[in-house]
């Protein structure tokens, strides 16, 4: 069977990260399933939902761990996606009952840790080959560098590898070895714009808009982007200092979302021009 991410290698990438304005990365080793979060084995981790405002994560060390007990107290990391945001927070559900009540910006007692996972690779091979194959291979090749950790599912497993660079809220796909050391030691820059999904803080418009201007050596103020959009699949995305970006939802050849799925269409947000 010919895997999704092989039909869907000519689909550019940016525009696509899922939205997330705070990302919750809970570590539980062990199995996940199909779908991680709610096939969760903790009944308080089942209970949480995503949205753009919050995107639930299960985080695991490579290799075997073999699983805890469902009421073992919960580590948790909370990361904001925009800049300005704080470094990524641990905090510690000893009742894992607590995470219900806790603010999508997460707790107060939740503190900067300096063993936050730095790299999120999806190996959530439950819900589909492409990231237990790919997923899995870029982690093995990474082995070594303590800051990469496995996650579930990021969406778009047609662009595996995925994954998500923690500290920044920026969602990559197609991710190689070398391209992923780069974001490990110096962050996000021009060499590995190309593999960039988005930014998870902002509509899909502005994702390929930021990912365009990096790709150029530009860094724009994404906490002051404005979007206009003058015409239905067209917008006009404004950096401060950073003029206009034109981008277009172009339709796309069908392709499956995912492997085993029938093709459905498709279309990608393109830069058209810049003033």
């Amino acid at each position: 069977m010919t895997r999704c991410a092989e039909t869907a290698a000519a689909e550019p990438l940016a525009g696509t990260a899922p939205l997330a304005r705070w990302w919750w990365l809970i570590e539980v080793p062990g199995a996940w399933g199909r779908q991680a979060i709610a096939d969760c084995r903790v009944p308080a981790v089942r209970s949480l939902t995503s949205d753009d405002q919050r995107r639930v994560l299960l985080v695991r060390r490579p290799g075997r761990h073999p699983a805890t007990d469902v009421r073992a107290p919960l580590r948790v990391w909370i990361a904001g996606a925009l800049p300005g945001d704080p470094p990524p927070r641990l905090a510690i559900a000893e009742d894992p009952d607590e995470i219900r009540e806790w603010p999508i910006e997460g707790p107060r007692s939740a503190a900067a840790d300096r063993d936050a996972p730095t790299l999120a690779v999806c190996t959530n091979s439950s819900r589909d080959a492409c990231c237990g194959i790919d997923g899995r291979a870029l982690v093995a090749s990474l082995s070594g560098s303590p800051g990469v950790w496995e996650c579930s599912h990021l969406g778009g497993h047609r662009f595996a590898p995925t994954a998500l660079l923690v500290s920044h809220g920026l969602v990559y796909g197609r991710l190689g070895v070398d391209a992923a050391r780069t974001l490990i030691d110096e962050g996000p820059g021009s060499s590995t714009a190309g593999f960039l999904r988005g930014r998870s803080a902002l509509p899909p418009p502005a994702q390929a808009a930021e990912a365009h201007l990096l790709a150029q050596g530009d860094s724009p103020d994404v906490s002051g982007v404005m979007i206009d959009e003058p015409a239905p699949g067209q917008a006009q995305v404004h950096f401060p200092g950073h003029g206009v970006v034109e981008v277009g939802l172009v339709p796309g050849e069908a392709r499956p979302a995912s492997c085993g799925a029938l093709p459905e269409p498709c279309s990608a947000w393109r830069v058209s021009g810049r003033s």
